[in-house]
């Protein structure tokens, strides 16, 4: 009895002291799960500051947002996306774990499924447990589950997250989608004591050959993908400690690595980045498709100011690329740059060639600015027929009631029967009884 009474009274005294003995040890996390019947396991824990969720499908954490199928890496806006624990419900089955459902906030979901409830752990047994898991289930799930693998590891609370992040994406042993996703949380999670890391994945791969295709959406295989990754959480570091880097790389690497890092420039909304893009789009020495590449990145970032669209305005005179100058149009496109009527002008200009006009007023069609109204007033000042018949496809791509009176309008009663015809071409590719009724009509004469 002696010697078990000093036996207790060592753990507890372990216990009290927030040591823990081997022993104990092995009484962690994997065993508790391991032993679990077959179901489904719940456990939660305290989520980094700035982790929400709506409870269900939808998890935000920085500029990463995450719902059912899809994950966003930019400004977002969700309301439903509130603070709260991070729960994990792992199905289990002959003591192995094949599937992980990540929530934040709300209650358990209703199951069928046998629940053991393990209750609330610590943020750092949480990371180690989930980081370790990570082998076993990364091949399991659709692609879309396959960008939430990481959420419980790196959501947990835990200051050890980004060093096991920088050994996981350099682990070449790991799936592709799992490194690509360790380097972007490194950027969402990272200082700017990561650069150097980040730089070396920029710089290992991701550069296509001179005059191949450039992809900057991330979708190439092998160390391509995991650069364009590290570039992009590059532009992800808080107070734009990644930018110096992304400017070198754009200034520096080969075709796709340059092309990739002016695109990240643009999302890193950081005035210096900015000033780089618009030396890349006035270097004439540069090859035309990064060009091209600047002026889109530069128009289409999340925090891209008035003052930006106003410099692509600015120096469109100056550019003789139809290339570079169509990039502007489409960037005029957006909702912020406010050039409606500076795209129907450059449509009106008969000094631009034909194709030129063509496309600024497909740009204009495309812009949410850009009424109804001022599309129709061009076609009806206008005499060339190729615009007349341009403008009316560009009414039929749009869906309001303006644009199909419009269309309906010309193949009613237009002077030129050429324009009837393609009015009624287009017409015939909506959905609407009107429509209908007018073939109908034309069908019975």
């Amino acid at each position: 009895m002696r010697s078990s009474s000093i036996g207790m009274t060592v753990v507890m005294a372990l216990a009290i002291g927030g040591i823990t003995s081997p022993s104990l040890a092995q009484n962690t996390l994997v065993e508790r799960i391991g032993k679990a019947p077959d179901g489904v396991v719940h456990v939660q824990f305290a989520g980094r500051p700035g982790t929400c969720g709506d409870g269900r499908d939808v998890i935000g954490f920085r500029k990463a947002l995450f719902a059912e199928s899809f994950q966003s890496i930019g400004n977002w806006t969700a309301p439903n996306c509130r603070p709260g624990p991070v729960r994990v419900a792992l199905t289990v089955a002959n003591g192995k774990v094949t599937s992980v459902k990540t929530y934040v906030g709300g209650d358990w979901a209703r199951t069928s499924d046998r629940v053991t409830d393990l209750g609330t752990v610590s943020s750092s047994e949480a990371a180690s447990y989930f980081f370790a898991l990570i082998p076993q289930i990364e091949g399991n799930g659709r692609r879309g589950d396959k960008s939430r693998l990481l959420l419980p590891a790196v959501l947990a609370d835990d200051p050890a997250a980004v060093s096991r992040l920088i050994s996981l994406a350099r682990d070449e042993s790991r799936a592709q989608d799992t490194r690509r996703q360790a380097i972007q949380w490194i950027g969402l999670l990272g200082d700017a004591k990561v650069v150097p890391v980040l730089v070396a994945f920029a710089s290992g791969g991701g550069a296509a050959p001179t005059g191949s295709d450039i992809d900057e959406n991330d979708e190439a295989p092998g160390k391509k993908g995991l650069a364009t990754a590290a570039m992009a959480a590059l532009s992800l570091l808080d107070n734009g400690a990644g930018v110096p880097a992304l400017i070198d790389l754009a200034r520096s690497g080969t075709s796709g690595t340059r092309a990739s890092a002016v695109f990240w420039l643009g999302q890193s909304g950081d005035p210096r980045a900015f000033a780089a893009l618009h030396g890349v789009i006035e270097n004439g020495k540069e090859d035309e498709r990064i060009r091209a590449h600047a002026i889109f990145s530069l128009a289409n970032g999340d925090d891209t100011p008035e003052s930006e669209y106003a410099y692509l305005r600015a120096i469109y005179p100056r550019l003789t690329s139809d290339k570079l100058k169509e990039a502007i149009f489409q960037g005029m496109s957006e909702k912020r740059s406010g050039s409606s009527a500076w795209l129907i002008a450059r449509a009106r200009d008969s000094g631009e060639p034909v194709r030129l006009r063509k496309s600024a007023l497909f740009w204009a069609g495309q812009g949410e600015s850009t009424s109804t109204k001022d599309l129709v007033a061009f076609y009806r000042g206008t005499t060339d027929p190729a615009l007349r018949e341009h403008a009316i496809f560009v009414l039929s791509q749009r869906d309001d009631e303006a644009s199909l009176n419009e269309l309906m309008r010309i193949a009613n009663s237009d002077a030129d029967k050429q324009m009837r015809a393609r009015a009624l071409f287009w017409l015939g590719q909506k959905d609407d009884p009107r429509v209908a009724k007018l073939i109908s009509d034309r069908v019975l004469k």
